[in-house]
């Protein structure tokens, strides 16, 4: 049974320019029989307004905790000025963010977390996104194409398109065995005729000195061959936090744009 608000954790953080909380938590996941820790940020929304929701998938070997203190410093004040909730979710180090046969990562994600956030915090429904960066742009793109009524917007910064190539060296083969073949249909790149009819809005972010701008590109150039709309931006950086950090803020401030505009 999930874990009731009576069991969170809760930090405060006050300013003179914002004050909004950290909720830590531990999420039961009926899927995998175990609990998935768990950061909520959130502005103190004093009017109870159902608020836009961002899912923050962090990258291979990543954490809650680390996000907000290495990967995006600045969501904690963004919180407060977007008036956002950002939930930052545990991926298991390695877990790719999908359903295989021993973990369901995708299942908790997209029905299990969705869930228990709507139920438990103001969180608008119709405004709800999921991003992430590396292996969590990976998931965001994975899970954003197979859940569309639930994501309105997907973002990818920095995001493994397919991970066939080098999946031995990053856990792949225990999630899904050692023959690279049966990988193919849990990669990014194999969801993108879901997108085909796809009314979410897509956003794609990646360094020019990243070794997946190569990737990135070609997913870009199937995007506009199958007539798909979406952004896609390029700008100088490498595949780590100084690209990421930054660009998750250009991404937050275009979900904001695109909600507001869809009232």
């Amino acid at each position: 049974m999930i874990k009731s608000l009576s069991a969170l954790v809760v930090i405060c953080i006050e300013t003179k320019m914002f004050s909004q909380k950290i909720d830590s938590l531990n999420i039961y996941s009926t899927s995998m029989k175990k609990e998935i820790k768990t950061l909520v940020v959130h502005p103190l929304n004093e009017k109870n307004k159902k608020l836009p929701t961002v899912y923050i998938l962090h990258g291979y070997s990543g954490y809650p905790k680390r996000t907000l203190t290495k990967d995006i410093p600045s969501l904690v004040k963004l919180s407060e000025e977007m008036q956002m909730i950002f939930v930052l979710p545990d991926g298991n180090y390695d877990s790719w963010y999908i359903d295989s046969p021993n973990l369901k990562y995708e299942t908790f994600i997209a029905k299990e977390l969705t869930g228990f956030i709507q139920k438990n915090y103001s969180s608008n429904q119709s405004k709800t996104a999921l991003m992430g960066w590396s292996m969590g742009g990976h998931g965001a793109l994975y899970i954003g194409a197979r859940h569309q009524n639930t994501f309105s917007a997907i973002g990818s910064l920095c995001g493994v398109i397919d991970f066939v190539p080098f999946g031995k060296e990053y856990g792949v083969p225990k999630l899904l065995g050692e023959n690279p073949e049966k990988w193919t249909s849990y990669t990014a790149i194999s969801q993108i005729d879901k997108l085909k009819e796809s009314r979410q809005k897509i956003l794609i972010s990646c360094g020019t000195d990243d070794p997946l701008i190569a990737q990135n590109r070609k997913f870009h150039e199937q995007l506009i061959k199958l007539n798909i709309p979406h952004i896609y931006e390029e700008r100088p950086g490498a595949h780590d936090a100084a690209y990421w950090s930054r660009a998750a803020v250009t991404q937050i401030f275009q979900l904001k744009q695109f909600f507001a505009n869809h009232d």
